[in-house]
């Protein structure tokens, strides 16, 4: 069984309660930021003899993994470290790229209740919001940030919601209060929602999304005749049709939520005739068009433990979806969708898809390679190769059973403290002198 989501109260109390804790975390921060190598002297780790995850489907029964600063500059067989470096012997443990988190509000949600901690939307009763991006609200303050490290989560795809056209996703490293450098792809993706998404109608969302598409190139055609107002009214505002450009070029994948097998199709269909780089979040009934999926070469992120509908539109979801899409060929990505406070239990999603058919490797491949490259960021991150950024987490067994979590987690060649607002309050609360009395034995 899943581990049960935060509902909105616990959530808020569990918040106001943290405040209490948390300043002594925050209050270190400053100083480890001030502490930080020139990069003439970045540390020069050796990670040493562990069974080493590529993250790309290969491994190493024993290998080092090695990086100077932010970069990895070694990984190979063997259980030596280069000269200079420091050794650490991880022998008997698995060490894995950083996990990523697909699709979540890491930065942007703190407390669901409160309004004030809350900037993953764009306000307002307009559908279409493209020009919205979240990355000038990351808050690298988050208490949600170290919890989610801790669990082996190096790297986060945070999103905006709502409306047609939701906005532009950023990509951050989760470094805890490094304001400055905590995003480091400020427009990774543009997302919106299939569906009944406008007017309470499929057919009235399509439509509206195809004419947004052709307003942003007929726009793009004519800037000057709009400017002197020689153009017929738009379908969205000139800033937002603007924001789609990338969209438009093939540059930015368009990152749509869609549960039904027709708004899938639907979908398809829309990328084909608009040429555009989709990639479709949820799909609920997306097993039972794998082929047309697979076929249109259509990424797609799924949430394995979802099997309970919560509308029509998920109506035949099953913890096989993972295993299903990807035995006909289609590339996976594995998260909890939209999430802030349980982002880390994708980790548990994939054990969940594994149980149901998915092979192993390519469920790790799901929260580390696969997500790098649907989102146009493999460049960096998603693989333990050398050149690439050093996020890097080391396990004592498995990283997908439910009760393992990393020894040590090294995000941008830094290592963490392995202490969040969590184990503060674990600490703070583990002994109270409270007696305990059985009153079963008397």
């Amino acid at each position: 069984m899943s581990r049960p989501s935060r509902s909105t109260r616990r959530e808020f109390l569990a918040a106001c309660a943290a405040s209490l804790a948390w300043p002594a975390l925050a209050s270190a921060a400053p100083a480890r930021r001030r502490q930080r190598a020139p990069a003439s002297d970045a540390p020069k780790v050796a990670l040493v003899g562990g069974r080493v995850i590529l993250g790309d489907g290969r491994e190493l029964a024993a290998g080092v993994v090695e990086f100077e600063g932010e970069r990895l500059v070694r990984v190979a067989e063997g259980s030596t470290a280069s000269p200079g470096f420091s050794a650490v012997d991880v022998t008997g443990k698995i060490v894995t790229p950083g996990l990523i988190v697909g699709l979540s509000r890491l930065g942007l949600v703190e407390i669901g209740m409160e309004g004030a901690t809350r900037d993953d939307s764009r306000k307002g009763d307009d559908p279409v919001r493209a020009a919205y991006e979240v990355a000038p609200a990351v808050h690298a303050g988050s208490s949600l940030i170290p919890v989610t490290a801790m669990d082996g989560f190096t790297s986060a795809i945070t999103a905006p919601s709502g409306g047609l056209i939701s906005g532009r996703s950023a990509l951050i490293d989760l470094l805890p209060w490094d304001h400055r450098g905590i995003v480091t792809v400020p427009r990774v993706a543009m997302h919106g929602a299939l569906g009944r998404t406008v007017k309470g109608s499929r057919a009235a969302t399509l439509a509206t999304l195809r004419r947004v598409l052709a307003d942003a190139r007929l726009y793009r055609a004519n800037r000057r005749a709009y400017d002197r107002r020689q153009l017929r009214e738009l379908a969205a505002h000139p800033a937002d049709l603007d924001a789609l450009g990338p969209v438009l070029d093939r540059t930015m994948p368009l990152v749509l939520r869609v549960q039904r097998a027709s708004d899938i199709l639907a979908a398809i269909d829309l990328a084909r005739s608009e040429r555009l780089r989709l990639v479709l979040a949820g799909c609920a009934q997306g097993w039972q068009v794998a082929d047309e999926l697979a076929a249109a070469k259509i990424p797609v992120l799924v949430q394995p433990s979802h099997n309970l509908p919560g509308s029509l539109d998920e109506l035949g979801a099953t913890m096989e979806n993972a295993a299903r899409l990807h035995a006909a060929g289609v590339e996976i990505g594995i998260a909890e969708l939209g999430e802030a406070h349980n982002a880390r239990n994708a980790t548990q999603e994939a054990g969940i898809a594994v149980a149901h058919g998915l092979p192993w490797a390519v469920a790790m491949q799901a929260l580390t390679s696969n997500l790098a490259r649907i989102y146009g960021v493999d460049d960096r991150i998603g693989t333990l190769v050398r050149g690439k950024i050093a996020n890097v987490a080391v396990w004592p067994a498995d990283p997908l059973e439910l009760g393992n979590w990393p020894e040590q987690v090294y995000v941008r060649g830094r290592e963490l403290p392995m202490r969040s607002r969590q184990t503060l309050l674990r600490e703070r609360y583990r002994n109270l002198g409270i007696r305990v009395v059985d009153h079963a034995g008397g």
